[in-house]
């Protein structure tokens, strides 16, 4: 039997953590959640997931410096990373791909959506 794929999501918004997570669960996925940013790099390095969901509008630590450093660190460069946000445009996106992100979804999403992309983030 396979191992349940880790996905570390990084979201401080209770409700927006409370929806990806279960999300995540329904599509079968082992979900580790952190509400402070300032957290993701050290337990990243920790627990090694196989994929990083990052909000973008963070309230410490702006969600493209947490991409940055995350694709910057040896430790952790070679972890996909979703950038997940409410902004919109192509600047923005630009932006977060620029950062290092691999996918960029906007919320909110339909969990098919989401989970179709995690399955492309995981590919």
């Amino acid at each position: 039997m396979n191992a349940r794929k880790c996905i570390l999501l990084v979201e401080d918004t209770p409700s927006h953590r409370k929806l990806y997570a279960s999300w995540l669960q329904i599509g079968g996925y082992d979900a580790h959640v952190l509400d402070d940013e300032r957290d993701a790099q050290r337990f990243a390095e920790d627990i090694r997931p196989d994929a990083i969901i990052v909000d973008i509008r963070l309230p410490h630590v702006s969600g493209l410096d947490v991409i940055g450093r995350l694709k910057s660190s040896a430790a952790t460069r070679t972890i996909p990373v979703m950038a997940l946000t409410v902004l919109n445009s192509v600047q923005d996106e630009d932006a977060c791909m620029a950062a290092g992100a691999d996918v960029f979804v906007t919320k909110p999403d339909h969990i098919a959506t989401f989970l179709q992309r995690i399955s492309g983030l995981l590919a």
